[in-house]
C-alpha cells in the first residue's frame, strides 16, 4: 500500500477541526495524526506524530502562527505546512509563503482544494487558494 499522507491540524475551533479530521478520514490516500487548539506545541506534536502536512490557522491564542511556521520549516523542513485562514490579505498570504509556507488557503475553499492542496505541497508545488492568490497578486 503506497504512504498515506499525514496531515496534523492546528485550529482554535473545533468545528473546522472535526469537518476536516471527516474528510480526511474517507480518504485512501491521507489520514488524520491529529489536532492542536493552539500552536504553543506544533513542534513537539511535530516529533511526536510525524505529519507530512501541517494546516495552520492564522489566527489563534497563546502564539503566532508567523512564528510556529518559521519554526517549523526551520527545524523540521521535509514537513509542508498549508495555511488554512479565514484571512487572505496580502501581507498575510506574504508573511506565510515569506516563512515557508507551501499553500495558502481560505476557509471558504471547498474540501477538494483543500485535498488538491495537500497533495500539490507533498510534490513541492507552491498552492494559494482562489482567495489568497488574488490577493497576493494584488487583486
Amino acid at each position: 500500500m503506497p504512504h498515506r499522507i499525514r496531515v496534523l491540524c492546528v485550529d482554535d475551533n473545533q468545528l473546522v477541526a472535526d469537518a476536516l479530521r471527516r474528510v480526511l478520514d474517507a480518504r485512501p490516500d491521507m489520514r488524520w495524526v491529529g489536532w492542536l487548539p493552539d500552536a504553543r506545541e506544533v513542534l513537539p506534536a511535530v516529533e511526536r506524530l510525524k505529519p507530512d502536512v501541517v494546516l495552520l490557522d492564522v489566527d489563534m491564542p497563546h502564539r503566532s502562527a508567523f512564528d510556529a511556521l518559521a519554526e517549523l520549516t526551520e527545524r523540521v523542513p521535509e514537513v509542508s505546512a498549508i495555511i488554512l485562514s479565514g484571512h487572505t490579505r496580502k501581507e498575510l498570504v506574504e508573511r506565510a509563503v515569506e516563512a515557508g509556507a507551501m499553500g495558502y488557503l481560505s476557509k471558504n475553499e471547498g474540501t477538494g482544494v483543500i485535498l488538491d492542496a495537500i497533495l500539490r505541497v507533498r510534490r513541492g508545488e507552491l498552492c494559494l487558494g482562489t482567495e489568497a492568490d488574488a490577493a497576493f497578486h494584488g487583486q
